[in-house]
């Protein structure tokens, strides 16, 4: 299995019924996640990008829309599926995180 470039972690969580704090699954994670893979694909990343669904990562209650991107430490929160190309564009071909859409709480980068 290659080594990816970047892995694309998205939050895809639910809570249960009768909880009111919102979680990402909730807030197209699911949405966000196959229109990633689908950009992925598109740019013929899939070898150097690797997606993958995840449980809570933290700031879905506050965020919602949650991707947490290695090895660079870049986290998105409130995302929705018309970010993802820009995302596609900037960060997963360019390399660079797009930085009008970082969390600055939780990234390690700028």
């Amino acid at each position: 299995m290659p080594i990816p470039e970047k892995h694309f972690f998205v939050c895809t969580n639910r809570r249960p019924p009768g909880v009111e704090v919102p979680s990402c699954g909730a807030q197209d994670g699911f949405e966000i996640l196959a229109a990633l893979r689908e950009e992925r694909d598109r740019r013929g990343l899939a070898a150097s990008v690797f997606i993958t669904a995840t449980g809570c990562l933290g700031p879905c209650p506050a965020k919602g829309g949650t991707v947490v991107v290695y090895p660079d430490g870049s986290w998105y929160t409130g995302l929705s599926t018309a970010d993802v190309p820009e995302i596609g564009e900037q960060h997963m071909a360019g390399g660079k995180p797009v930085s009008r859409l970082l969390d600055k709480e939780f990234s390690r980068v700028e």
